[in-house]
């Protein structure tokens, strides 16, 4: 932490200039990592890591590319390596993003979903995995040899998270454990929503499956209701009403307006508007009780709108259950509390973690939760980890917030693009419109540098 008065300018000037003295201290500090490990392992086998990055979306993978670079220029030609470890269940980056227009389009699904063995710059050293398929294990995968990094892949899942260690399970053997050892941890395991916003595919052919088994009902369906009309629900409902205009869609949300998020009145009725003229059929203030035998849906007022396919997109819950009691009470309302540097601190901010990192979805900021603030909080991480091991100082805080516009994109009826920014609110902005060809897969690519 910088001291009182001291502006993060000052700190970086002056970690400058201890430089030679702080990297004897906290470079010198790391444990050594396991760089024997197997190239290859189908069980979960026990390692000792420098960094772990648990999740391995947006803000795991910014996280995970920024370490890359900002170490590989900092680590000394005759010094230790550093070892990072990624744990994620799927093996490579789903753009949450296009998951509205895949599972009516199998051919754009297949951009959507790209295996880490297919990203620029992201080669590993080690991967621990239990899907023995050909493909997962061709030489594509690995690393030639890496002086300065160690990089290793689990596919599989966090089970249990302290500040110290953590355990994990791979995807097909959820019985045997392997241990991880670290000295940072950047907690990245973002949120899940209800099938098929948030698909259980752990591969590409494993996605492609699931979203064809999802067009394969709405093609089943003549009637198609979407509960829930935050930016999920919308373009879910204003896709399957573009790619099927013949079908009755329905979009029922529980208030007046929507999206739900803080944002103006404007760029809400242009959402509607678009979704209406698309053919969508809109019920406002309206909640749904439960879902009848045959698909039907009875209201809390007792009224029945009818229906043969439901995707309900009106929940969603974090991915923190893996924490130990201790660590849960830095819950607040679902989401973990951190200090300006991502750090995790008591709810009071009376106490930090200095190793223990959240980002993404999972951090009790007043913001709009978004691939774009995902990938900004991986890289400043990034940044703060590395200067902590070489310089002993955090440089990098979360801007001011209260100075921050919201901002939000989103695909409405016949693709129409309504977006909002510092309460400029247009139609088919030309810039986005370009960007959503791909529903943001080369935006996102670009960015993270992969």
């Amino acid at each position: 932490m910088t001291e009182q008065g001291e502006t993060p300018e000052m700190t970086i000037i002056s970690s400058t200039i201890k430089s030679a003295v702080q990297t004897a201290k906290s470079y010198s500090k790391l444990s050594t990592p396991m760089t024997n490990l197997p190239q290859r392992s189908h069980i979960p086998i026990p390692l000792r890591t420098n960094i772990l990055i648990v999740g391995g979306a947006y803000a795991g993978i910014a996280a995970l590319r920024a370490l890359q670079v900002n170490l590989t220029s900092r680590i000394p030609k005759d010094g230790n390596k550093i070892s990072i470890t990624l744990v994620e269940p799927k093996d490579g980056l789903l753009n949450i993003l296009g998951i509205s227009r895949s599972i009516v389009s199998p051919q754009f699904a297949q951009t959507q979903y790209v295996s880490f063995n297919k990203l620029d710059h992201i080669r590993f050293n080690s991967i621990i995995s239990d899907d023995d398929s050909e493909e997962h294990y061709d030489p594509s995968w690995f690393s030639k040899d890496d002086e300065q990094l160690q990089l290793n892949f689990i596919h599989g899942r966090i089970t249990s998270l302290d500040l110290s260690s953590a355990e994990y399970t791979l995807n097909n053997s959820t019985t045997t454990t392997g241990k991880i050892d670290f000295d940072y941890v950047i907690m990245a395991s973002g949120r899940d929503r209800n099938w098929p916003t948030t698909p259980l595919a752990n591969t590409q052919q494993q996605f492609l499956d699931e979203v064809g088994r999802a067009k394969e009902q709405i093609e089943n369906a003549n009637i198609i209701s979407i509960i829930g009309a935050g930016a999920v629900g919308t373009e879910i409902a204003g896709d399957i009403k573009t790619a099927y205009p013949d079908k009755t869609v329905n979009l029922i949300h529980p208030h007046e307006h929507f999206p739900p998020e803080p944002l103006s009145l404007e760029f809400k009725t242009m959402v509607q508007d678009s979704i209406e003229r698309a053919g969508v059929n809109i019920y406002l203030n309206t909640r749904i009780e439960k879902v009848l035998d045959n698909n039907n849906l009875l209201t809390t007022t007792q009224k029945i709108i009818e229906s043969e396919l439901n995707f309900h997109c009106c929940s969603k819950h974090n991915n923190t259950s893996f924490l130990p009691q201790q660590l849960q009470n830095h819950i607040i309302n679902g989401q973990v509390n951190t200090n300006d540097y991502l750090q995790l601190t008591t709810p009071q901010n009376q106490h930090s973690q200095e190793n223990f990192f959240v980002i993404g979805d999972l951090v009790n900021f007043p913001i709009i939760k978004s691939a774009g603030w995902a990938m900004y909080m991986g890289r400043q991480v990034a940044n703060n980890i590395t200067s902590l091991i070489f310089d002993g100082v955090l440089v990098e805080t979360m801007p001011d917030l209260s100075k921050m516009p919201y901002g939000m994109v989103i695909v409405g009826g016949n693709e129409e693009i309504i977006s909002e920014l510092s309460g400029d609110v247009q139609l088919n902005h030309e810039g986005y419109k370009k960007e959503y060809l791909d529903y943001c897969i080369g935006k996102v690519r670009a960015t993270l540098d992969v």
